[in-house]
């Protein structure tokens, strides 16, 4: 499962909504939400998805109704301060 991390903007939605948004992405499926950040301030949601390809991600955000930002493909993250692949 590869993973990937998105950016979102959120400047509309109120912390409830974003609360209910998070709960469905982080249900464990094919593609689900690992990990969530939000700033309420800025209006941005990141998050670290699992996703076993771009296409299935993209159909998960497009789903939600998400229009990312920026979406990247992780490849390598830090163990133990060495670089691994994930």
């Amino acid at each position: 499962m590869a993973k990937y991390i998105g950016v979102f903007p959120t400047a509309c939605l109120t912390r409830r909504q974003l609360q209910d948004l998070i709960s469905h992405l982080t249900q464990q499926g094919d593609v689900y939400c690992e990990k969530a950040y939000a700033g309420l301030i800025d209006g941005v949601l990141i998050c670290l998805f699992n996703a076993p390809n771009r296409e299935a991600l993209d159909a998960f955000c497009h789903q939600h109704g998400m229009v990312a930002e920026h979406l990247w493909r992780i490849d390598l993250e830090t163990k133990d301060g060495e670089l691994a692949s994930v």
